[in-house]
């Protein structure tokens, strides 16, 4: 079997801390186009059941590049788990974005973004922020913190102890930290929407995720109602928050090659 492509190792800087990475260079000329893809809370560049990496080998093959990155506090990158943010997540893929767009192989034109769950709000953010980009594909991103404000406000009661609280805040082993949660409760997803409404977006959601419930993607699809670009809205009827379901897992990574092949 033919090889498609060549990974290559990069380190970025934000802050003083290293952030790495993996770069899947495919085997076409240059100048290709190339998507930065954004890990979940508490997750890596890998993926669980390694579906970022799959996501990269598949969008090789059809000639786009991809960087899967871990963020500060996560996977191999320096920093503390707890001094995570939102606006620190997405200033690591702002710097991430900005390098793909000054490398002479990749085209500066042809540059999307994916994110999964938490990542996928940071690639919106980061979206609005730097500009420009050609395509967003998200997989059950969070629209805001109303989900969790009620638990928050029960853990934070003055007859709960700090270690009751800590156990039940913990997110993969880690726990994040009060600046983490007070951007969530604070984010203002629909302004970020209306920012990037000249960006065709895919949006894929498992219709049995208990994590970030369904009813954030419902919410998304008010959110793009007034979009000027293209959007697709896909619910897969049997998938959790990590796309478990081996059928709907194939199909939200060909939904998203086809997507990015299409719109890049």
């Amino acid at each position: 079997m033919s090889k498609t492509e060549e990974r290559e190792c990069v380190v970025l800087q934000n802050e003083g801390q290293k952030i790495f990475g993996i770069l899947h260079r495919p085997h076409v000329p240059t100048p290709f186009p190339a998507v930065l893809m954004c890990h979940g809370l508490g997750g890596h560049k890998a993926g669980k059941y390694r579906l970022y990496v799959t996501l990269a080998e598949k969008l090789s093959a059809v000639g786009i590049a991809s960087l899967r990155i871990d963020f500060r506090g996560s996977g191999d990158s320096e920093g503390n788990f707890g001094d995570m943010t939102l606006d620190g997540e997405a200033k690591d893929a702002e710097i991430a974005l900005k390098y793909l767009r000054e490398r002479s192989d990749i085209n500066s034109q042809r540059v999307g973004i994916f994110g999964r769950s938490v990542g996928g709000t940071v690639a919106l953010m980061a979206a609005d922020r730097v500009g420009g980009l050609k395509s967003i594909a998200i997989w059950a991103p969070l629209f805001d913190g109303d989900q969790w404000m009620d638990q928050w406000r029960q853990l934070h009661r003055d007859d709960v102890s700090e270690e009751h609280r800590l156990e039940n805040m913990r997110i993969n082993g880690q726990v994040p930290g009060k600046d983490f949660f007070m951007q969530l409760f604070s984010l203002n997803m629909p302004q970020h929407l209306h920012h990037i409404e000249n960006i065709p977006m895919l949006h894929i959601h498992g219709e049995k995720d208990n994590i970030v419930t369904i009813s954030h993607a419902d919410k998304y699809i008010i959110g793009r109602k007034k979009a000027k670009a293209e959007n697709k809205f896909i619910r897969l009827p049997t998938s959790d928050h990590d796309f478990s379901h081996s059928k709907e897992q194939v199909l939200a990574l060909d939904e998203t090659v086809n997507w990015f092949s299409k719109t890049l």
